[in-house]
């Protein structure tokens, strides 16, 4: 009988509440009967380990496997294993936790935009980090969210240099709108996609401290807001809108295959008009190996985009640089409505959005996974090593 129930190992489709705490809280009620010794010697270093990696201090990735393998017994180890996968997997564990906890160690209070993250969550981080360990993260979170209010400077600079991108963007996606109704002036489109992202940047709690980054979680946050004014216009059926030939949502047939990914494995979140919404469960592996998100050198991505091919230069550029990809949000707004809305995907974290863009980009994995092998075989040290990702990196070769 398996140690750890599903819930707790899909944090993110069961909603659990205070994930990582009720993790360790259900282990060590399990060690306390089983292997009480061992959760004396050896659990607390193993519970901080896990801590260290979700605030991204270390990787230790083979450091953490060898608990899994070196357990008094199975059922420890798979439990171990476990943990240690969904660390790596779960859109909660990668990008969620972490921005939680910044933000109650820089306000003292949860944020709404994590709700799972909790008072557990954060006595447990605490009691495990000393106190120069907790100043440590105090200070980076810091420098990890923009002060709207005292940013007067960054905000201008934002505005002017996504000036040029925005305007191309409100001319490609609802130009043809003002033909038809005046309402809809160009000026007005443009201030309207201006006025979205201020207000994106007063309300949400994480915004990205790298300049060009946040240009493109700009442009992401913009184009959400013409692709809702387009939708909300055509559902209107105003005068001549429904007859008009929209350029951009045009798909092959090929392309349009793609967007369910995979039903049979996916989970219905919800029926909307002609759409039903799907999210893949947390305990299946995505056909993806969404690795470079640990590329963050400049130089070594600059050398990566010089020997990629088109479809590889455009995943690494979007998934490594964060740069804005109209032609893959237009897909994703339309196939995921309700994803691309949520901070995890607008940001365009890379466990998020990487299967995603693979299916949009019709860039199959094991070529992904042989282009790393050539120029940067490193890097496939720091995948999972589960049977899944062996097999894919294997298969590449």
């Amino acid at each position: 009988m398996s140690i750890l129930s599903t819930e707790l190992l899909n944090p993110v489709r069961y909603q659990t509440q205070d994930p990582f705490a009720s993790i360790c809280k259900t282990l060590e009620s399990w060690l306390t009967i089983h292997q009480p010794e061992y959760l004396i010697s050896t659990w607390p270093q193993i519970k901080y380990d896990y801590l260290k990696r979700l605030l991204g201090v270390e990787k230790k990735g083979s450091y953490l496997r060898s608990y899994a393998q070196t357990a008094p017994n199975d059922d420890l180890g798979s439990a171990l294993m476990s943990v240690y996968e969904v660390i790596d997997r779960s859109v909660y564990f990668t990008s969620k936790y972490w921005r939680a906890f910044y933000y109650w160690l820089k306000h003292n209070k949860f944020s709404t935009c994590w709700p799972q993250f909790g008072r557990d969550e954060a006595e447990i981080a605490c009691s495990l980090l000393t106190e120069d360990e907790l100043q440590f993260f105090r200070s980076e979170a810091d420098k990890e969210w923009l002060d709207y209010s005292s940013s007067e400077a960054t905000i201008t600079k934002l505005l002017k240099d996504i000036k040029k991108p925005l305007l191309t963007l409100c001319y490609k996606r609802v130009s043809f709108l003002s033909d038809f109704d005046p309402m809809y002036s160009s000026e007005d489109i443009y201030q309207c996609a201006n006025e979205e992202i201020l207000i994106r940047l007063r309300n949400n709690d994480y915004i990205p401290s790298n300049p060009q980054k946040l240009i493109g979680w700009a442009l992401k946050c913009a184009d959400n807001a013409l692709h809702n004014l387009r939708t909300k216009a055509l559902a209107q059926s105003r005068s001549g809108f429904h007859e008009v030939p929209c350029d951009d949502w045009n798909y092959d047939s090929d392309e349009m295959d793609t967007t369910m990914i995979n039903q049979s494995r996916m989970i219905p979140l919800h029926h909307g008009g002609e759409h039903t919404q799907w999210e893949c469960p947390e305990n299946v592996v995505p056909e993806s190996l969404t690795v470079l998100n640990v590329v963050e050198d400049s130089i070594c991505v600059q050398n990566l985009l010089e020997h990629a091919d088109p479809k590889i230069n455009t995943y690494i550029r979007t998934i490594c640089c964060g740069e804005h990809n109209p032609d893959f949000w237009t897909w994703f707004y339309q196939n995921e409505p309700s994803l691309a809305q949520r901070p995890a995907y607008v940001a365009e974290n890379p466990e998020a959005i990487g299967p995603f863009l693979q299916r949009h980009l019709k860039l199959p994995t094991h070529q992904l996974t042989r282009f790393l092998k050539q120029h940067l075989p490193e890097i496939l040290e720091r995948v999972s090593n589960t049977p899944v990702n062996k097999a894919k990196i294997a298969h590449a070769g």
